[in-house]
């Protein structure tokens, strides 16, 4: 029987072994944030990937450097990506980037 001790990060929020951790917070902690320009949607773009609403002609958008785009701003009292930003540090389509 083996058993995972190890810790939840509290930034990433991935299971990290007891005897990596140090190593991984100081990654997690210095891992730079993806930035992301903010535009306004010229034509219907499908679904927003976080709040699952559709993107629409006129909405605030943030345009991430891999070219997803997300809401921008408040849509159902969700804040999209800038919510998702707080907890994550990447696309929630390309988390490995």
């Amino acid at each position: 029987f083996l058993s995972f001790i190890g810790f939840k990060c509290p930034v990433c929020s991935k299971f990290v072994s007891s005897d990596e951790m140090d190593l991984h917070l100081v990654m997690c902690l210095t891992k730079p944030r993806i930035t992301y320009n903010e535009d306004v949607l010229s034509k219907d773009a499908g679904e927003c990937a976080i709040c699952l609403e559709e993107l629409q002609q006129g909405d605030t958008i943030a345009r991430l450097p891999c070219l997803c785009i997300y809401h921008k701003g408040q849509v159902f009292l969700t804040l999209c990506i800038d919510e998702w930003f707080e907890v994550n540090r990447s696309c929630p389509e390309h988390p490995s980037d």
